[in-house]
């Protein structure tokens, strides 16, 4: 599923990421940004960058964005190469 936001939603950054970190999610999700639906929650997004992921929630009133968690993604090709030195 593609997110996109309005130049005029904010993002709120409660745990205090870099501004640069917020500036890149803002980027991400006015260009439209590849997500997945939290299967638990309502509005709570897994949300992928070619370098990041970030876990947010979008109020379904305001449509504000709240950052929860952010981190390094890893590209598949780790996965496949982690897999054969175990094996």
């Amino acid at each position: 599923m593609e997110l996109r936001i309005t130049e005029l939603s904010s993002i709120e950054n409660p745990r205090e990421y870099a501004v640069h970190e917020v500036d890149d999610l803002r980027h991400l999700l006015l260009s439209g940004g590849q997500a997945e639906c939290d299967p638990r929650r309502q509005h709570f997004y897994n949300l992928t960058s070619e370098k990041n992921a970030y876990y947010i929630h979008i109020s379904p009133i305001s449509g504000n964005v709240i950052l929860l968690a952010k981190w390094l993604r890893q590209p598949s090709e780790c996965y496949a190469e982690a897999e054969t030195v175990l094996a």
